[in-house]
């Protein structure tokens, strides 16, 4: 399955090259994934202070 953000942003590129914008809505497309969730809390720390947390920065619930 979809793990990170990187590879979800490939199949949302993928889906819109190949298929459009409309198919890009919760009712035909979407990701269910909690390994994803907690990557892309990942890169939103990234983000907000310049570096990755530690593995156990982030509760896995």
């Amino acid at each position: 399955g979809i793990r990170t953000a990187k590879e979800a942003l490939q199949y949302l590129v993928m889906v819109k090259e190949t298929l459009g914008d409309d198919w890009l809505t919760p009712d035909l497309f979407r990701f269910g994934a909690s390994s994803l969730l907690r990557d892309v809390e990942f890169q939103i720390a990234k983000m907000a202070d310049g570096n990755y947390q530690g593995g156990d920065y982030f509760s896995l619930g």
